[in-house]
């Protein structure tokens, strides 16, 4: 009985735990969308700043990483990285936009964005989840949570379970 109990405990746990999951993964996408706006601005500013001397992209980052100024070799360095930066979550962004209902999260976890998943994190406000996807995972978590306590309370139950000792009927005593 007891272990029925917990087990139905691990399940709401477990129910309640993953239905956040299709939660999570919008706002980590909203995060997412943001952090990518933000960086086609300044990518925007960086190209209209070397096109109003006559240069590509390209060659602003090599006159910045030619300059003998160790500030603006550096500034160079970190634009290359903000570049590469947008190239990789403007990719997942559209991988996650583009993913099936339900398989979200596990796009997100491919190209996973710490700094991106933090925030986000940080922000994340649970919320009761009405679409098909989210009963989806309600119901993935309700089992897995069984599951999952179902074999915890097994485990650490077989140590003071009961030994049913068996009577032996002697034949003998029968005519």
């Amino acid at each position: 009985m007891l272990k029925r109990i917990v087990c139905l405990i691990g399940a709401a746990l477990g129910g309640v735990t993953l239905s956040q999951a299709p939660e999570y993964t919008q706002q980590y996408t909203q995060r997412l969308a943001g952090a990518v706006d933000e960086l086609t601005t300044i990518i925007d500013q960086f190209d209209a700043d070397a096109a109003r001397f006559g240069l590509t992209r390209q060659e602003g980052l090599e006159r910045y990483q030619a300059s003998a100024d160790g500030f603006l070799s550096e500034r160079g360095i970190s634009m290359q990285a903000v570049f590469e930066r947008h190239a990789r979550l403007t990719t997942q962004l559209t991988d996650l936009r583009q993913a099936p209902a339900g398989t979200q999260l596990f796009e997100m976890a491919r190209y996973f964005d710490t700094e991106v998943g933090a925030a986000a994190l940080e922000d994340f406000e649970p919320a009761v989840p009405l679409t098909v996807v989210g009963l989806a995972y309600v119901i993935v978590g309700l089992a897995l949570g069984f599951a999952v306590f179902w074999v915890l309370a097994s485990l650490l139950g077989a140590p003071f379970r009961r030994r049913r000792s068996r009577v032996k009927i002697s034949r003998a005593g029968r005519t």
